[in-house]
């Protein structure tokens, strides 16, 4: 069994009618609406058509005004400002983003990221140590420093005030920074929603326009920035984060950065053409990260900001470079996981997985663990060797809360961070049996078996033959797509193969069903095994799917991208609402 169907039956047929009569939508589109929160005019239209001016005041987000206090002074009094980012692409679009908003404001700017491999995640001695040399007078953070509480101390001993911007979940105490601002660290959640990074960075550039008495507009410029950090970041796609991923995704689309043009052009995709967030978190995020992840990420923030278009086509190959060496580490380091999993655990038996090997680059782990938990659907742990220590990374499922796991297992590692789905971790040789022990059992205790077979939410299920062009555009308006604001996945049954269903590309389907007049093409990718169970002309098929447009010879029809599918009268629905 693939997965467990449910479809998200949350309102009433009448509820549903209504509502699809005031906002002139067909049913099914209203009821996936009302599935993501929608429940009102006002709502639908800051909902299809998020606005600049739907964004909240940014003093709203607490540590704003303060820093935006100190910053303006510093501008002043020509102080000299480092911005220390993280090596990832939220943190790098976050440090970009800042750069370009002080230095057009006459600031003395400097920038710092770390290397992965040598100093690891966070504010570092190295970075502070060059902050000294440098002269820096104010050290600003971005996606990085809530836990900094030792690095922070050192920084204020030798003179130089930080200010700290985040989005990761901090620990009991902060750090003695002269302004923390993180959404994750009020006592009331902020209004805004869980912003990226650069969302965060975004945030205090707000205020710090509001502080001057400039008005903010030139930031739109910079909204490609916001919305490469966060649709890549994998927050939720709600509230501010809708807004600034739907504006930033237009300006990517039609950036003037010479950086950014050359990495989508050399990427296969085109400038002045629509971008998904998909082609951001798929095909122009793992090439900025590439960098980072094998260690240097500085070349990957000088793409962000480089000015001359030649430079940035050189910079730009060496990261394409980057990334097919990390597409192969990272396919080696798989095969050597799953041929881990399988000699170390029954899986009948365990709800987690913690895997640790001295071969492994610590650079690909993230990737390595999404990929196994997609798989085996278990919360996993991989660990490399970093000299004198086990380091790595964890990704998890909606069942199992990964920041607390790793919080309850905290008196046996000597660093850990992040948040529900996704985290980092260090710890000693000698406890890393205990620390598998605790963990494996954590999972055990709260996970349960029907927990580890993923559940398939379906928004509504739909007649096919109703589908129309009009379907299609009204879902343009549901986009981006992401975190809490996923795709729609609609359920058709009893449909009619027709043609001949053939394997594509690997292990992929491709073929074609008919609802009463109309006939559609599917696509079902990983789903080969399904092929012998598609015979022509057979009438009860149910398929899981998502509504795309194929594009092909300048002609464009509507595809159907099956999730999953049902031959017959094999059951997975999960009991559901009314």
């Amino acid at each position: 069994m693939r997965y467990r169907w449910r479809v998200e039956k949350k309102y009433r047929d009448e509820e549903v009618k209504e509502f699809s009569e005031r906002l002139n939508m067909p049913i099914p589109l209203t009821e996936v609406m009302l599935n993501r929160g929608v429940k009102d005019i006002d709502q639908a239209r800051a909902y299809l058509k998020p606005q600049w001016s739907d964004l909240r005041d940014p003093f709203l987000l607490p540590g704003v005004e303060e820093a935006a206090e100190r910053i303006s002074s510093a501008l002043r009094e020509k102080k000299k400002i480092m911005i220390f980012g993280d090596y990832d692409v939220d943190g790098l679009t976050a440090t970009a983003l800042l750069s370009y908003v002080l230095r057009d404001l006459g600031g003395n700017v400097t920038t710092y990221i770390p290397n992965r491999l040598v100093e690891g995640y966070g504010l570092s001695l190295e970075g502070i140590r060059l902050a000294k040399e440098k002269g820096v007078d104010l050290l600003i953070t971005v996606d990085c420093g809530i836990t900094a509480f030792h690095e922070v101390m050192v920084a204020k001993d030798l003179g130089i005030e930080v200010i700290i911007t985040d989005h990761h979940y901090p620990q009991d105490v902060f750090p003695p920074a002269f302004a923390v601002i993180d959404p994750k660290a009020g006592e009331e959640p902020y209004p805004g929603g869980e912003l990226a990074g650069v969302g965060v960075a975004f945030k205090l550039a707000q205020g710090l326009y509001k502080r001057l008495g400039e008005t903010d507009n030139s930031l739109e410029e910079h909204l490609d920035l916001v919305a490469l950090g966060t649709v890549t970041d994998m927050v939720p796609l709600t509230l501010e984060n809708r807004i600034l991923a739907k504006q930033g995704l237009k300006r990517l689309a039609h950036t003037g950065k010479p950086g950014l043009k050359s990495l989508i052009q050399g990427a296969g995709l085109s400038v002045r053409t629509k971008l998904t967030a998909w082609d951001v978190g798929f095909v122009l995020g793992p090439r900025i990260n590439a960098a980072g992840r094998l260690g240097d990420a500085q070349r990957a923030l000088n793409l962000l900001t480089l000015q001359d278009e030649e430079e940035a086509k050189e910079v730009a190959q060496l990261l394409e470079e980057e990334n097919n060496q990390r597409r192969k580490i990272e396919e080696e380091t798989l095969g050597e996981a799953r041929e881990l999993v399988n000699k170390e655990y029954d899986l009948s038996q365990t709800k987690g997985l913690v895997l640790a090997s001295a071969r492994w680059h610590p650079g690909v782990l993230g990737i390595v663990a999404s990929k196994l938990v997609e798989e085996f659907g278990r919360p996993t742990v991989l660990l490399a060797w970093d000299g004198d220590k086990w380091k790595g990374s964890a990704r998890s499922i909606p069942h199992f809360h990964l920041f607390q796991a790793l919080k309850r297992c905290g008196d046996l590692l000597l660093s850990f961070g992040g948040h529900r789905y996704a985290g980092g971790l260090s710890l000693e040789e000698r406890k890393l049996p205990r620390f598998k022990e605790k963990f494996l059992w954590l999972t055990d205790r709260l996970i349960s078996s029907e927990d580890l077979i993923p559940l398939l939410k379906i928004d509504t299920e739909i007649n096919l033959a109703e589908v129309d062009e009009r379907w299609i555009k009204l879902l343009r308006y549901m986009e981006p797509f992401g975190p809490e604001n996923p795709q729609p996945l609609f359920l058709s049954r009893g449909l009619e193969i027709v043609g001949y269903p053939k394997i594509v590309g690997g292990n992929h389907l491709k073929f074609k069903v008919r609802s009463g007049q109309k006939v559609f093409e599917v696509l079902a990718f990983g789903q080969g095994e399904y092929l012998k169970f598609l015979e022509t002309g057979r009438r009860d098929l149910s398929i899981a799917f998502s509504l795309s447009e194929d594009v092909w010879n300048d002609r464009t029809k509507i595809q159907l991208r099956a999730k999953d599918m049902q031959i017959g009268r094999e059951e997975r629905f999960s009991p559901t609402g009314y």
